[in-house]
């Protein structure tokens, strides 16, 4: 990629962005390089050591005489008496070497709601500013997020830069003052330094980086403001010096994809996919090849699926528009150093619960940042599958205020919730336990709550985490077996809940020990409208309920060789798809609306309205 000569500093850097990116980029720290003022780091005291040797000298220890002065001690000690009383012998002089210690540059980025959006922009820009900076002075350069004291991350590589633009918050943990408030923030910076002062060695310069404050936060305060439309006030302040400018933001293009962390488009493709029709059939060519093993993941109302890469630890996102069909898919990355545990899909944005050291990291998730982890929550899903996850915003209920955000994840039988704390940036505390225990699945209702299937004393339960609701059975029936895994589905029908579960029981002396047993049941309100089994061998793959127009609820599943695809109901079969390539794995939405399954050469399958039409999204070759 060629550049200007101006910005050779930050090449190293820039060879992340696809080159329109990168010019856009270049700007910004052009305009915030001269802002930052000269490097300033704490002299490092140290004792000198010798390090090979500097000249020969007329004066010195005995210890460092040359070799060939001490042969002539041997061969003429005459000569050897008189060259030393004439200070003509000849020593050894080492070069002398002050250690200097490590040298460390902290920035702590403020990712709270005064800077989201815009801002972020410049976050960018002062992340690779600061970066350059300390590695031209041998110096390490670590970041931090505001919210989370003491925290501290790598800055080596683009996917460290990523991490920073998914680090968003919607309110800060204070200790006092209200969140969000100049009284927070500088609770926060205080705790901050605390930490940065335990560090060894302690930062030589340490900068905060967020809205416009007093004074000069951590040693360099850099305030970000908005200006006149399409600019940024910028003030950089220190305890000796300060600073301002106002910056030209790039277009609204470029910085959406800056934003969004799209650094790189596929080398020789355009924005638009490659569209092409084979009969009935939409085939939509990328480059990127699509993970076998994760079933894609459906948003709650159907609209959105995502399918994990590869290679890389990113996805795709695709919107499915009014007619279901697949609109231009979005690339998400959620670094390489994460383990995703969990994801959802919320108002058209991917995100997910990350496991740290520290308990979770909710990632891309609005209104939250990090929260508590369960000790009998594994750090990473079985089988390498995203667990369940959903973000729910309760109903308010009248005279109280607007109850808060709640994040609910299923694993292993146990339905887990967090609640945002007012007070903090991080969801709170999951409480003494799980919000309820022996659950088989969940269904996000109306984005306001869940209900869920569990079984307790032999019976089948449908209950629900809607306010006022808590602990009340919606819905129930007998249950003669244990059961393995389940699927349910909720949609409100003339103003009254439809629920439909299909449930897999072990029960002995069905079609043999190779056979498994699925009750599928549906209940219009508290009345059971269906109650069949279907007994399938243990070679189909059940892949979720299809509610049924009319009543006809049935099973979703694939046929054991992995060539198609059919609802199976009470009294028929019906084929919704035929595969010339063996399916890995499967999803099912809208109570078996639109189906997404992935083959065995790498493509997403999506079957809008029950197969009557199909999107394929041909992912890329090996060789690619």
């Amino acid at each position: 990629m060629r550049l200007p000569a101006t910005l050779t500093p930050w090449r190293p850097w820039l060879d992340w962005f696809d080159p329109d990116l990168a010019g856009a980029l270049g700007e910004l720290l052009l305009r915030l390089h001269p802002l930052l003022g000269a490097f300033r780091l704490r002299a490092q005291s140290g004792q000198l050591e010798p390090e090979g040797i500097d000249d020969l000298r007329r004066r010195g220890s005995y210890e460092r005489l040359l070799l060939s002065e001490w042969a002539l001690a041997d061969a003429a000690p005459e000569e050897f008496d008189r060259r030393a009383a004439g200070g003509e012998h000849l020593f050894l002089s080492p070069k002398l070497v002050a250690r200097q210690a490590d040298a460390l540059t902290v920035a702590v980025f403020d990712s709270g709601p005064a800077q989201l959006g815009a801002p972020r922009l410049l976050h960018l820009a002062l992340w690779i500013l600061l970066a350059q900076r300390a590695q031209a002075a041998k110096a390490r350069f670590a970041w931090g997020v505001l919210g989370i004291p003491g925290e501290l991350h790598e800055a080596a590589s683009a996917d460290h830069l990523r991490q920073l633009l998914d680090a968003r918050a919607w309110r800060f943990r204070a200790d006092a003052g209200h969140a969000g408030s100049s009284a927070a923030r500088a609770a926060l910076e205080q705790q901050w330094a605390q930490h940065l002062d335990a560090l060894e060695p302690s930062p030589g310069e340490r900068w905060s980086i967020g809205a416009p404050g007093a004074g000069h936060g951590l040693g360099h305060r850099v305030g970000i403001g908005a200006a006149q439309a399409g600019e940024l006030a910028v003030t950089v302040s220190a305890a000796r010096a300060r600073r301002e400018a106002t910056l030209a933001l790039p277009d609204p293009a470029r910085a959406t994809r800056l934003l969004r962390g799209q650094f790189v488009l596929a080398r020789g493709s355009s924005l638009a996919p490659l569209v092409e029709h084979d009969g009935e059939v939409r085939i939509v060519r990328m480059r990127k090849r699509i993970s076998l093993k994760q079933p894609p993941l459906f948003s709650a109302d159907g609209h959105d699926v995502a399918v994990p890469l590869l290679d890389g630890a990113a996805a795709y996102v695709q919107r499915l528009s009014g007619k279901r069909r697949l609109g231009m898919p979005t690339l998400v990355r959620w670094g390489p150093a994460r383990s995703l545990l969990a994801a959802t899909i919320h108002k058209h944005q991917f995100g997910g619960a990350v496991a740290s050291a520290a308990g979770l990291v909710f990632w891309s998730l609005s209104g939250f940042s990090h929260g508590d982890r369960p000790d009998a929550l594994n750090s990473a899903p079985g089988q390498g599958r995203w667990l369940p996850l959903t973000r729910v915003q309760p109903e308010r209920q009248a005279y109280d205020a607007a109850p808060a955000a709640e994040l609910l994840m299923l694993a292993a039988g146990k339905l887990w919730r967090w609640r945002q704390d007012a007070d903090t940036a991080r969801a709170a505390s999951f409480g003494n336990g799980p919000y309820s225990e022996d659950v088989l699945a969940f269904a996000p209702m109306h984005g306001a709550w869940v209900d869920y299937l569990r079984v307790r004393d032999s019976e089948l339960q449908v209950c629900c985490t809607r306010a006022g609701f808590g602990g009340q059975i919606l819905a129930k029936a007998e249950c003669a077996g244990t059961p393995l895994s389940a699927w349910l589905h909720a949609e409100r029908v003339d103003r009254r809940y439809l629920r439909t579960a299909a449930v897999e029981l072990r029960i002995g002396g069905h079609g043999g020990d190779r056979a498994g047993l699925w009750r599928v049941l549906q209940w219009l309100e508290q009345d059971k409208t269906a109650d069949f089994e279907i007994i399938l061998p243990s070679e189909w793959k059940v892949i979720g309920v299809d509610a049924g127009p009319e009543g006809a609820a049935a099973l979703i599943a694939i046929n054991p060789d992995r060539t198609a695809v059919l609802a199976i109901g009470e009294k028929e079969r019906r084929t919704l798809y035929q595969s010339a390539t063996r399916l890995s794995v499967g999803s099912v939405a809208g109570g078996g609306e639109t189906i997404a399954l992935i083959d065995l050469d790498g493509r997403l399958v999506v079957l809008h309205e029950r197969g009557a039409s199909t999107t394929i999204y041909a992912g890329g070759s090996a060789d690619e």
